[in-house]
């Protein structure tokens, strides 16, 4: 895959580890994922002036002027903040969610679709909050096979290592397993609903429908097996490749799922979180 190269493939704690790197200097690679976040950005509804179109309302005879005045406060109005704290940046939740996808999407084979997609469906009074649920939902099918992707993101750029991310990670995974407070199950009925405007060929549409439904109406305890976990840790540290260390995941443990339903991953990308995904803001909608 051009520009993520997977570094080491092992074990910890009888999990799955793999690490891959994200080349910063490949200049066609390096532009190609920006591409990609700065357009998961303009298709946002938010973003899409689109759908703020006046004359949908049986509005006519409009001023130009005004118009575009009225797109232009749009526009505005729909900018996310810009937080002192990284952790609680919107915009740096977003891209690196959306850069957890993009691998799992070029190295894994998942599927996932824009009309699902929590960040691109945004409404304008969340454009401030951080998304609830699963961080990044998907479908992951082999063949006849199917199962539910369920990705938790977290993004560090400390020099400890484990970092302090990784014990919330954890949590968020476990929940995930044990389908605490029904957490996946409202996960797999939003799927559901945002899924039903994806133009695909009907039996792929009709077989994923099918394979949800079952793990709605299907017994809780056969949730986690028919589901692939990825605890995905992005991380900023200068050690980790080249001492490929995976240390991150050595107090990393799950209860109650098979170990070939979790691939634990950890993506080495050098450049300051909170400044890249400014930029790719700034490139989207021009701040």
């Amino acid at each position: 895959m051009a520009g993520i190269s997977k570094v080491l493939e092992t074990e910890l704690n009888g999990l799955k580890v793999n690490l891959f790197e994200f080349d910063i200097e490949n200049e066609e690679s390096f532009n190609e994922i920006k591409a990609y976040l700065v357009n998961k950005v303009k298709i946002s509804k938010v973003h899409n002036i689109e759908e703020y179109d006046l004359t949908y309302y049986g509005t006519k005879n409009l001023n130009p002027d005004f118009v575009a005045r009225f797109n232009e406060q749009v526009a505005k109005i729909n900018i996310p903040k810009k937080t002192k704290i990284p952790q609680f940046d919107v915009r740096r939740e977003r891209v690196t969610e959306w850069m957890a996808q993009y691998l799992l999407e070029q190295e894994y084979g998942c599927k996932f679709y824009d009309e699902a997609d929590k960040r691109v469906n945004l409404k304008t009074v969340e454009i401030d909050k951080h998304t609830d649920g699963i961080d990044v939902p998907g479908i992951w099918m082999d063949n006849d096979r199917i199962r539910f992707v369920v990705c938790e993101v977290k993004a560090s750029e400390t020099n400890q290592i484990p970092c302090d991310s990784v014990q919330s990670l954890r949590q968020d995974i476990q929940k995930a397993i044990d389908d605490v407070d029904n957490r996946v199950s409202h996960e797999i009925l939003e799927y559901m609903h945002g899924i039903r405007n994806v133009k695909m060929q009907d039996d792929i549409l009709e077989k994923i429908v099918d394979f949800l439904a079952n793990l709605i109406a299907g017994e809780k305890e056969d949730l986690a097996d028919n589901i692939m976990f990825f605890p995905f840790l992005l991380r900023n540290n200068e050690k980790i490749v080249p001492e490929m260390n995976i240390d991150d995941y050595k107090n990393f443990s799950l209860q109650g799922v098979k170990r070939e339903n979790v691939e634990n991953i950890i993506l080495s990308f050098r450049k300051k979180f909170s400044e890249f995904s400014n930029e790719v803001y700034e490139e989207a909608i021009g701040e």
